[in-house]
């Protein structure tokens, strides 16, 4: 059997070698992905669309401007409608998934990512992307990523919380392999995914990164910037490093304002009752009757970011980019068509950039400052207020243009953007949905764990317990025997009343005089107590108090608080120990057929506990009836039932139980066992 140091070492390693294999195997799928974009729009716009792009969206600008009115409003109303026949015959019951699904994949440690939506509504995006919609290409990318990593993590089956960190290698190696830039990719994961910068958690996601980029490098050759900056663009002075920081506060307030935009449009578009074909293929004109007069917003925005970059575009043409870009942006994403905003919002930074040069240089002539820097400058800071990731955006913007000049005003820009953002709206493009739904959001990987866990999961029953009335020399009786340093006191309806510690009455056991005259409610104290529903986080605090070994667990029936258990420090501690350090203890809790509350015991040597899932045709009859508790060297512990919000129910594994609800079961056998039965139990998915 192997130490514990030998197993955390192999765990490292297993997770570093598919954390390199996911990365490399996302590096492909981008590839592939935009190969068939480009492909996809020669065949919309021309045997030489394509030709000499090193970005789906460069070519859709040139041709755009060349096509006449009503071509203009036929070919993304043709796009829009395209993606939804493919979804109506591929994914009919398929639901948007997205950045904010795999936060929630995160939160939730919801451990299976159905794969064919993904791949269903990636194909239905080629056809928007590749005929002008105002969507970028890094949502199908990295959404592709996240389920390829999601089936990486079940078949080397790992435990949740890795199974989690894997979901965020996916999602890096997309973002590394969308834009080239590794290292954004990982940093955002870190500040938006996963929101822990522990460095178990960042060595993995830049291993996937690096293997994606370097993949993606291979394929397509090279590596150049993403954006081409003029040359002799330097930000130097202290009035260019003020002015970057006061960009940053306009930047925070326009990103909050496309995403509200964004939010108001989807959710009021939502409630149109149409169609899904007729949904897409309108909000599709929509997009093309502004691009008659503007093509400029047009795809993904990459060629009208060049341009405004290069100088090349009017500033009338900027201004009004500055507008209808998420406009365009926010009807072809609440029209339900499937792409991502990141590409269109660093279009809308930047005509923001180019404009607060223009201004600066109208007001202040002598301050001589490229307004291409200023631009980049714009394009952190709208990333920053609609992601409310400020590391993730800076690193992000100096690997799309190679360019570590711009390092300090492009940190101050993104850091006073992310400030402006988070003080106009709590939460960012990504959170907000997941809030109204109720989850978790604001805490990083480790608390995360600590609000899973319930009291009612630690709670000990067999409590030593006296009525009120109780004389004090039944109470010393009861300490004697027990050896017990807490006894809690209720009255005669089962309503807790509070708890007798030894140290408080040791004075009095050689004061046999007392018995009979003082009883149990002349001694007792109240405790702070803890309800069955309380999470672990909201109780450590409790624990605080050094002196404090125990507290009462109450539940509230009706009018009465009745005493249902106890939850012990060695119990938290061993809860810890297992959850966030990750280190295996034998001591584990047991569902007692027959009984009402479970109790703790300890593991025989060389034995673990497990999850694992129920496959769906087995959820049709009993616990007996499925076979599974038969299994050789295998004890069904509790059976799992999942709940809203990502919390479970754990009830006995009574045979007789009936598995319509159950998803999982909770069992206990050497490793080969379990292995073996989660090899013949595991569903398998069809993509």
């Amino acid at each position: 059997m192997k130490r514990p140091a030998q197993r955390d070492v192999l765990a490292a390693t297993a997770t570093f070698l598919f954390a390199g294999a996911v990365g490399a195997a996302g590096g492909v799928i981008a590839f592939g992905f935009q190969s068939l974009v480009e492909f996809a729009q020669r065949v919309f716009l021309g045997s030489g669309a394509s030709a000499g792009s090193s970005e789906s969206g460069a070519s859709i600008l040139q041709v755009a401007r060349t096509l006449a009115w009503w071509q203009c409003l036929a070919l993304p109303a043709a796009g829009g409608l395209l993606a939804a026949l493919v979804i109506r015959w591929l994914a009919p019951k398929s639901e948007p998934f997205g950045i904010p699904g795999i936060m929630e994949a995160v939160s939730v440690r919801r451990r299976r990512i159905k794969s064919r939506p993904i791949v269903v509504r990636a194909l239905a995006s080629v056809a928007v992307i590749s005929t002008g919609g105002s969507v970028g290409r890094e949502g199908p990318i990295v959404q592709l990523g996240a389920a390829l990593a999601s089936k990486f993590a079940r078949f080397a089956r790992f435990d949740p919380r890795r199974h989690s960190l894997l979901l965020g290698c996916g999602v890096a190696a997309g973002m590394a392999a969308a834009y080239n830039a590794p290292l954004a990719g990982a940093f955002f994961v870190m500040e938006v995914i996963l929101a822990s910068f522990a460095i178990e958690i960042f060595a993995p996601l830049v291993v996937s990164s690096v293997f994606s980029a370097i993949v993606m490098r291979a394929l397509r050759g090279g590596d150049a910037a993403v954006y081409a900056m003029p040359e002799g663009i330097e930000m130097t002075g202290l009035a260019s490093i003020v002015l970057a920081l006061v960009l940053g506060i306009p930047g925070g307030v326009v990103a909050v304002g496309f995403q509200r935009l964004l939010q108001v449009a989807t959710h009021r578009l939502a409630r149109i009752r149409v169609p899904l074909e007729a949904k897409l293929a309108l909000g599709g004109l929509a997009v093309g009757a502004i691009g008659m007069r503007w093509p400029e917003v047009f795809g993904n925005g990459y060629s009208a970011t060049s341009e405004i970059l290069a100088g090349r575009l009017a500033i009338t043409s900027v201004a009004a980019l500055l507008f209808l870009k998420p406009l365009a942006t926010t009807i072809s994403v609440g029209s339900g068509a499937p792409g991502g905003v990141f590409t269109p919002a660093l279009l809308t930074g930047a005509a923001l950039g180019a404009l607060f040069a223009s201004s600066v240089g109208a007001l202040f002539p002598s301050i001589q400052q490229a307004p291409a820097a200023f631009v980049v400058v714009g394009m952190a800071a709208l990333i920053a207020g609609v992601t409310h990731a400020p590391i993730m955006s800076m690193v992000l913007l100096v690997e799309l243009t190679h360019d570590l000049g711009l390092v300090l005003p492009l940190t101050l820009a993104t850091v006073a953007s992310a400030l402006t953002a988070r003080f106009l709206a709590r939460d960012s493009i990504f959170t907000e949905s997941l809030r109204a739904r109720g989850v978790p959001i604001d805490m990083g990987i480790e608390e995360l764990t600590l609000r899973r866990i319930r009291v009612r999961d630690l709670v000990r029953s067999g409590l030593a317990s006296l009525r009120v009335n109780t004389p004090l020399d039944a109470v010393l009786e009861r300490f004697r025997e027990t050896r017990l340093d807490v006894i809690y006191v209720t009255d005669g309806d089962g309503s807790f009343c509070g708890s007798i510690d030894l140290h408080d009455v040791k004075d009095l056991l050689n004061r046999e005089q007392l018995g009979a005259v003082v009883i149990a409610a002349d001694v007792l104290e109240m405790p702070p107590v803890v309800s069955p529903e309380m999470s672990l986080a909201e109780v450590l605090e409790i624990f605080g108090d050094p002196e404090r070994e125990e507290v009462p667990v109450v539940e509230k029936r009706g009018d009465k608080r009745v005493l249902v258990g106890r939850l012990t420090r060695r119990d938290v501690i061993a809860a810890l120990n297992l959850e966030v350090l990750k280190h295996q203890t034998r001591r584990t809790r047991l569902f007692v057929s027959g009984t009402r509350e479970p109790n703790w015991v300890e593991l025989p040597n060389s034995y673990q506990i497990a999850e694992l899932e129920v496959p769906q045709h087995l959820r049709r009859g009993t616990l007996k009836a499925s076979g599974l508790a038969d299994e050789k060297g295998i004890t069904v512990l509790s059976l799992v039932e999942r709940l809203p919000g990502g919390d479970s129910r754990k009830t006995a594994a009574d045979p007789e139980a009936e598995l319509g609800r159950v998803s999982a079961l909770v069992v206990m056998g050497r490793p080969a066992d379990i292995d073996a039965l989660r090899t013949r139990t595991e569903p398998k998915e069809k993509v």
